[in-house]
């Protein structure tokens, strides 16, 4: 057995090792999700093979389990052993017959995939080896040595000792492989070893004896996947991936040629408003020379209402095509989301004479007063990034934030957790 830990050792740190490797080649990174994303439920069939001295016995049980993928090298996994269901007992000499009765496993696995740690991340590999092991405890309702009525005392002794149900630690160590089926389902096979001190935790005089099960493990688990808050992430960053950094600077370059060519937009824009305005002004100058009149004072409005909607198409026309996403009730800017906050900070220095608004926007979820504070916490701390970790001039960064008052899709939708930049038109 301590051959086998060692080599199971040196397997973990040759894989730690090449797993730093593999991300450091140009291949894609595995998602960073949050804590209730890439959950499994699964059970499996185990044949047991208990290896004792002068014994074969053999047995059958089950398993169930829940089991996290950290990434595309390690999992973890919570893993329950039924009882027995049913057992083959070998005859001892004189006559004296080994019974083993139900007892209880759990376990807790870490999972390492050698394939996947040695050929880096593949979202569609299917086929993993890996390797596995960790501490547990089991619970036997009886074991011990049923001997004649002609057996020693010192027999009896021990038989009555053995007897009585039983806590110990345990620990596990195994290699398996597995298969995914489609996005959802994974069947795997598995073989481990169980090495038991049968230490009776339960009392003082306690009685010990060391014990080791050679397992073959059959099963299946289903997966969750990714929760819709973490996909709704996940789509953000991917426009700061790597595979994406090339598409990201085109886009940053766009940018910078909409500013630089926004000049006559923004003439245009101004000359229509101030035509409007002068409308505006003219007639409510004609509705105070002839008094209260339905139809001007109708006109006026809708003539205001002109003017709000081209001011709003305007600042709409100038937003930046990303955001800075939270997640709930965060408002200090993650650090898989500086990068957009660099990028920001980039058009700035680019264009000295250009002036952003930095709103901030909240979900659904609490009050409005709450959410209203969130979001101005939200943009003003991207702002003190800006001016005080990247030094662009804080008159050129002016704040705004609209609580859960503009919101999109479904009460948590991630995408209403954000931070947007908009171009001020002065």
């Amino acid at each position: 057995m301590k051959k086998i830990f060692k080599f199971a050792l040196m397997v973990s740190l040759l894989v730690a090792s090449t797993s730093v490797f593999a991300q450091n080649t140009g291949k894609p990174e595995y998602p960073r999700y949050g804590f209730w994303s890439n959950w499994s439920v699964g059970a499996s069939i185990d044949y047991n093979h208990e290896l004792l001295i002068n014994s074969n016995a053999t047995s059958w049980g089950m398993d169930i389990f829940a089991q996290q993928k950290l990434n595309h090298v390690f999992d973890y996994r919570f893993r329950l052993g039924m009882p027995t269901l049913f057992s083959t007992q070998p005859e001892l000499a004189d006559g004296e017959t080994l019974r083993r009765e139900n007892h209880w496993t759990f376990t807790l696995d870490i999972m390492i995939s050698l394939n996947n740690a040695l050929l880096g991340y593949d979202p569609d590999r299917r086929f993993s080896i890996y390797l596995f092991g960790g501490p547990g405890a089991k619970f036997n309702d009886k074991l011990g040595l049923i001997t004649n009525l002609d057996s020693a005392n010192a027999h009896r002794e021990n038989t009555q000792r053995s007897e009585k149900g039983r806590g110990m630690v345990m620990m596990t160590l195994g290699q398996g492989i597995s298969y995914r089926l489609g996005d959802n389902w994974n069947v795997f096979c598995e073989y481990s070893f169980d090495a038991t001190d049968l230490v009776n935790i339960f009392e003082d005089d306690f009685y010990k004896w060391h014990d080791v099960n050679s397992i073959v493990r059959l099963g299946a688990s289903y997966c969750f996947g990714v929760t819709a808050a973490d996909q709704a992430v996940a789509a953000q960053k991917a426009m700061l991936s790597q595979e994406n950094f090339g598409a990201l600077n085109t886009q940053v370059s766009n940018l910078e040629n909409q500013v630089a060519a926004s000049r006559n937009n923004e003439k245009k824009l101004e000359n229509r408003i101030a035509e409007l305005e002068d409308q505006l002004a003219e007639a409510r100058a004609n509705q105070n020379a002839a008094g209260a009149n339905g139809a001007n004072s109708e006109a006026a409005k809708e003539l205001q209402a002109t003017i709000d909607q081209i001011k709003a198409d305007q600042l709409n026309f100038y937003a930046m095509p990303f955001s800075v996403q939270y997640d709930v009730n965060e408002w200090k800017v993650s650090e898989d989301e500086m990068d957009k906050v660099k990028a920001v900070a980039r058009v700035l220095k680019d264009n000295p004479d250009v002036k952003i608004m930095v709103v901030g926007f909240a979900d659904y979820t609490g009050s409005d007063q709450y959410n209203m504070k969130l979001s101005e916490r939200r943009a003003n701390e991207v702002k003190r990034l800006l001016t005080k970790t990247y030094g662009i001039a804080e008159d050129r960064i002016s704040t705004d934030y609209k609580g859960k008052s503009v919101a999109f899709g479904d009460i948590q939708y991630a995408l209403n957790r954000r931070v947007s930049f908009y171009r001020v038109i002065d």
